[in-house]
Order: structure tokens, then C-alpha cells, then sequence
């Protein structure tokens, strides 16, 4: 009773700091259930203004309205934008958070609005709510959550109905340094369900739209099967206008990776069982009978459900690549179609993290006008949406991953002399002169650190071998992520020329390929004479056009950094 009492003071106090206005109900007419039937393809902004240290300090970069007409574009229809607010508050006593940081927010998503998306800002990555689910802390945390999320609605009170609230994001305890994912205690579950309780009363009180707006709640660990056995709905002043969140990367292994690789799976659902090793306890009926449960114990008692975060990590062998990316595009449309066809809004998650592993969870390269990095995920959840895929146009600029003639390709890490060393001897460069490129295409995958060397053949005397990429030298190496500006997961294609006296020695040694953090995919040489067909030199051409080293035409105007032929075949490079 003491906790109750004491809860009822800290909310009380919270409703007295907001600035309340009275309920103002136009233009949001929309129940809970009916704003998460409209959300067939949502899209999660992720490790972006939840970043510890700032929005571009876990390597994404800053969020641009390009960016979300990109997702649009694409067919999403709604964003979920996960925000972290502490790091932005002066004052723990009054949690208000720094202007900047408001209109920040606020910039992002009167962009989605304007492309008539719904949109979902939440809590995420607080630790001193979301990791201390204890009773000890219970009274504080209640009190700085009440006063956080007084300042945020009030704020964003004015808002329309397709802009929703979610109230924390994943609480689970952390125990001596260690978080605990696995089943809660029952201290645990209830601190997490008076989270859930002060951020309706709170919101609420702000009055004006708020009063009406749909919000969204958690379960403890944002997890199904806790929530299905220990979630107490909140009560509300409003009937209707309330969601519960749940996040569903199951079967653990697959969706994510275990640290012991022989807990992971390559394929999933009975439709791949006879191609490899399956998950055990996961397909499709046991995805379907977790959903239905969900629907008859929230979405029977009027609730909205959100299926907050979902998704699988990319991640493959090399004997049977393609079928295992196919598998997960084939997972992904199985959750998508489950979570439309009974109602919750899906919203997959998107961390710009690209290549082969865990956490990799990328859909569109941020740092490369938000090209399609995994179509195998985005047309999966195409085709549960029951969207039309589209392909993505073509951008100007100066692509090469498919030019010039293959000397190597495949799926390898560069990692010294534990990785991928790969010798191309001095007679390969003898047909191409001395205007030789080498154009290797690859993508970032490293926890420290990354780089490409280059080596003369033959390991004696001045090994070191210098070459210019973009206009300017390197010698003997270079980090592609400073040199592109790329992030890791990204991939792309380093044109690299050399000097006629470097030409001349690599004539005589040859040389070696080597480096660490680099998963290589192909290597390929080129010239300008090979880059020179007859539809560039007998063609007309305006003199403001250039054509990529594919033989694509562009328009100077439009250059994006890369290297270019013009009509008479000179060569010319866009830092």
C-alpha cells in the first residue's frame, strides 16, 4: 500500500508541473485498433538519435529528409523513431530536455508526417529506467519518467493522430554488470508494469490532443512470452486509445546469432527443412500460434498491438548463400503477413549494419543515398504487406562495382595473413597499359578497425607500393571508411590508378593484396581504352555529359564522387 500511495504522490506532483489544457478531441478520431491496421510496412530509424554521445556517434549519419522520402518511397508507410532524452537534460529534478534537442526530434518527424506516415517516438536506451526494474528505485525512476515524458507531450500536445507515444523501450534487469533477458522476477514485471502505468497518467494530464492520443505500452524485455504471462494493462481515462509493444526476433540463433556458432541456423520453416540444418523449434505455425495468442489475450480486450522491433540478421554460408538469403527473405514475409493479417503494426528494425553476421540488420545504406543494401529483407516484407516491390532507380553517379574484366570475386575477409592474400602476378597488367585500374569492390565488416595494402610481388627490397585513388595518393594503404566516408556493413568500390614508374614495377613483381576488417567481393582491372565502346565514341554527345565506367551516360551537373569518361575519352574524377 505504501508503494500505491507513494506512486499516486510522484504522479500528482508530475500533473502539477504540466501546463494542462483542457481535452481537445478534432482530428483524432483514429482507435488503437484501427491506427495499427493501417500500418502495413513500418520502418525503424535505428542507432541513430538513440546513439549514446549523439546522433552520428554509433557510425550512422545524420538523418536527412531525403533519407525518410527514400523509406516512403520504398512502400513504408510508418517510422518508428527511437530517441534517447536523458543525455539532453540539464536538470534530473525537472527532466526537461534542451530545446535543440526538441526541435531536433521535431524535424524528423514532420518529415514522416509529410509523407503522410504514421509515426511512433519513444524512450529508448534510458538505463536508469530501462535497466533498474527494481523496488529500490522504483519511486525515483516513476518520478523522472513522469516529469520526462510531461515536458516531451506537452511539446509535440498540438500534434495530430498519426503521431503515437511509446513509453520505454526494452526494461530488463541488470544484476552485477550482466543484463537478464531470461524470465522475470515478479519485482521486475511489476515495476515495469508502473512504468507503463505513470506514462498513461502523464500523458494524459498535458490534456489538448494528448488527452486522446493513442499510446503505446511495454512488456517486460519487450518480450511476447512475458508479457503474455506477467503484462497488467494499465487503466486509462480514455477507452480504446491504448497499444502493447512487443518485439519478436525469434527463434534466437536465427533471427539473431548465439555466440557459440553451434547454436545457429541457417534455415527456418518447414517450406527449407529438407535444404540444412533447421531451427527446432521454430516455423511457420509456431510463428502463427504465438501471434494468435497475442491477438486473443491484448487485441480481444481492445488493445492495439505493435510489433515494435522485428527482423533477421544477415547471415549465410558460403556453399549455399544464395537459398539462405532467400530463407530470410521468405521469413520476413511470413512475420510481416502474420502481423498484418491479424492487425499489429510491424515495424522492422534497421540499423544500417551490413555483410554477414550478427546485427545485421541494415536495409538502405544511409551513407549512400539510401541504396537498397539488403533486397532479399525488403522485398520479404513486400510481399506480407502485400506491397509491390520496386525496384530502386538508378542513381547518377559514378558506379563500378560491375565494370572492367574480373580477375577474382567471391566472399572473403581480409584479415593479414589469417585472411584472404590475394597475388595478382605482373602478366595481368601487361594488356592494359600503363592507364591500369584495379577496382575492388567490398564491404566494411570490423569491430576495431579497417585497411587495404598493397604489396610488390616479390616481398624484396621496396615492398611498398603507392597509388592514387580520387585524386589523391596513398602509399601503400589506405582505410576505405575515411577515404569513402562509408560505415561498417557498407559496401563500395575503390578506383585505384597508378604512376607510369609504379606501372613499370609492377610489371617486373607484380604485387599483393592484403588488409583486416575487409570482406572483399570482387576485384577487377580496366582501362581507358576498355572503357571506350563505340556508342561513346560515335555518339553525339552533349558537352556537359559524362558516362560512369559502366557506360552509363550522366550528366556533369549530377556527379557524385567517382571517376568518369568523357566523350573523347579522357579520364576525369569528382572528389
Amino acid at each position: 500500500m505504501k508503494k500505491l500511495i507513494t506512486l499516486f504522490v510522484v504522479l500528482m506532483s508530475a500533473s502539477l508541473q504540466a501546463q494542462t489544457v483542457a481535452p481537445d478531441a478534432s482530428g483524432m478520431e483514429m482507435t488503437a485498433q484501427e491506427w495499427t491496421r493501417q500500418v502495413k510496412m513500418g520502418w525503424n530509424l535505428g542507432n541513430s538519435l538513440e546513439s549514446q554521445g549523439g546522433e552520428t556517434n554509433w557510425g550512422n549519419p545524420k538523418t536527412t529528409q531525403a533519407m525518410i522520402k527514400a523509406v516512403r518511397a520504398a512502400g513504408f508507410n510508418a517510422i518508428r523513431i527511437p530517441v534517447r532524452w536523458t543525455e539532453h537534460v540539464a536538470n534530473t529534478t525537472t527532466m526537461n530536455v534542451d530545446q535543440s534537442w526538441l526541435n531536433r526530434v521535431k524535424e524528423i518527424v514532420d518529415w514522416a508526417l509529410a509523407e503522410d506516415m504514421f509515426v511512433i517516438i519513444n524512450t529508448h536506451h534510458e538505463e536508469w529506467l530501462d535497466r533498474n526494474p527494481f523496488y529500490k528505485n522504483q519511486e525515483e525512476n516513476n518520478r523522472k519518467l513522469a516529469a520526462l515524458w510531461t515536458c516531451i507531450a506537452t511539446f509535440f500536445r498540438d500534434y495530430g493522430e498519426r503521431l503515437a507515444f511509446a513509453g520505454t523501450n526494452e526494461t530488463i534487469a541488470k544484476v552485477n554488470g550482466q543484463e537478464n533477458w531470461s524470465a522475470p522476477t515478479k519485482e521486475w514485471q511489476e515495476v515495469q508494469n508502473s512504468y507503463n502505468q505513470t506514462f498513461i497518467n502523464t500523458v494524459r494530464e498535458t490534456g489538448g490532443k494528448n488527452y486522446y492520443r493513442n499510446l503505446i505500452v511495454q512488456t517486460y524485455a519487450c518480450s511476447p512470452w512475458h508479457g503474455l504471462s506477467g503484462f497488467t494493462i494499465p487503466t486509462d481515462k480514455v477507452t480504446g486509445r491504448m497499444s502493447v509493444e512487443f518485439h519478436c526476433y525469434d527463434p534466437y540463433g536465427y533471427g539473431l546469432l548465439d555466440a557459440n556458432s553451434q547454436n545457429n541456423y541457417y534455415y527456418w520453416g518447414d517450406k527449407y527443412k529438407n535444404l540444412g540444418k533447421p531451427t527446432p523449434s521454430s516455423n511457420e505455425k509456431t510463428m502463427t500460434d504465438l501471434f494468435d495468442r497475442i491477438r486473443n489475450t491484448w487485441g480481444n480486450k481492445g488493445l492495439g498491438v505493435v510489433l515494435g522491433e522485428y527482423g533477421v540478421t544477415c547471415h549465410y554460408t558460403t556453399d549455399d548463400k544464395q537459398t539462405q538469403l532467400e530463407n530470410e527473405q521468405y521469413f520476413m514475409k511470413c512475420m510481416t503477413a502474420a502481423a498484418n493479417e491479424r492487425g499489429f503494426a510491424p515495424f522492422v528494425w534497421d540499423n544500417n549494419g551490413f555483410g554477414n553476421g550478427n546485427e545485421k540488420f541494415g536495409i538502405f545504406k544511409r551513407s549512400q543515398n539510401m541504396a537498397v543494401g539488403n533486397e532479399y529483407v525488403l522485398k520479404g516484407i513486400c510481399e506480407g504487406a502485400g506491397v509491390e516491390y520496386k525496384e530502386q532507380e538508378q542513381q547518377s553517379g559514378g558506379e563500378t562495382s560491375g565494370a572492367g574484366d574480373e580477375y577474382w570475386s567471391g566472399d572473403a575477409i581480409l584479415d593479414w595473413d589469417k585472411g584472404l592474400q590475394l597475388k595478382i602476378p605482373a602478366s595481368t597488367f601487361e594488356q592494359y597499359g600503363k592507364d591500369v585500374l584495379l577496382l575492388l569492390t567490398y564491404t566494411l565488416d570490423f569491430t576495431d578497425y579497417n585497411m587495404i595494402q598493397f604489396f610488390y610481388g616479390d616481398w624484396d627490397g621496396n615492398q611498398k607500393v603507392s597509388f592514387n585513388i580520387n585524386g589523391n595518393n596513398y602509399e601503400f594503404e589506405y582505410v576505405p571508411s575515411n577515404v569513402h566516408g562509408i560505415n561498417n556493413g557498407e559496401s563500395c568500390t575503390s578506383t585505384i590508378s597508378f604512376s607510369e614508374p609504379v606501372y613499370n614495377l609492377i610489371l617486373k613483381k607484380g604485387f599483393i593484396l592484403q588488409g583486416h576488417g575487409i570482406r572483399m567481393n570482387r576485384v577487377a582491372l580496366t582501362n581507358l581504352a576498355a572503357l571506350h565502346p563505340s556508342t561513346i565514341t560515335h555518339q553525339q554527345s552533349p558537352s556537359n555529359t559524362l558516362y560512369t565506367l559502366s557506360g552509363r551516360r550522366v550528366k556533369a551537373e549530377n556527379l557524385k564522387p567517382g571517376v568518369y569518361v568523357k566523350p573523347n575519352g579522357r579520364l576525369i574524377i569528382k572528389n
